[in-house]
């Protein structure tokens, strides 16, 4: 009896991987992710379809990958690097690095993965473990330090508090859109704050 195993990511080719993951972000971006399609993908890097389905079971799994790789290390490295004294000007830099410098001209992806995966629930856990949980752990942890100064309510729970945070950014990039800028981000920030004080 024989079972059926996963491909190894190990033995993916590096350029053609390379050549997907470039194909499958430049179409998300110049038209979003409904109008992406593994025959286009593959058609744009110069593979077959069969490669791509060997890898990942669906476009939006492609384009998270794509997505996912250009933004977590810079990420990821932004956030620790916020280690300052001072939490509030240390949670504007984390959001402008995150909304503004990071994501930036890729906030439309964004956008289409989240909706992706409202009916993808494998797209939805692979979204929340790749970026959302560990970058929300990043986050916790620097709310944390805070409290421990006084510069945050001691019972206040940090997960919670960065549901105040980021769902004012995700709910002006889905629902009502506006400014992505830096006097936004700022506002964001110093509205989260009110609640967070001791």
């Amino acid at each position: 009896m024989s079972t059926t195993r996963a491909p190894d990511p190990a033995r993916r080719n590096p350029q053609v991987t390379a050549a997907i993951l470039e194909a499958a972000l430049a179409m998300a971006r110049e038209d979003g992710l409904a109008r992406v399609s593994i025959e286009g993908i593959a058609a744009r890097a110069g593979v077959g379809k069969r490669t791509i389905y060997r890898w990942w079971p669906s476009k939006g799994a492609v384009v998270l990958d794509a997505w996912a790789q250009r933004l977590e290390e810079r990420l990821h490295r932004r956030l620790e690097a916020t280690q300052t004294d001072d939490f509030e000007a240390d949670l504007k830099l984390m959001v402008k690095d995150a909304w503004i410098d990071t994501i930036g001209d890729t906030r439309g992806v964004l956008a289409s993965i989240v909706a992706e995966a409202q009916h993808d629930p494998d797209l939805a856990a692979e979204f929340r473990k790749r970026l959302i949980s560990p970058a929300s752990a990043l986050v916790a942890e620097r709310i944390r330090r805070a409290q421990a100064d006084g510069q945050v309510a001691a019972d206040i729970d940090p997960y919670r508090a960065i549901e105040l945070i980021y769902a004012q950014l995700y709910y002006r990039l889905l629902i009502v859109p506006g400014p992505h800028d830096e006097a936004y981000v700022n506002d964001v920030a110093d509205l989260a704050m009110r609640g967070l004080r001791p």
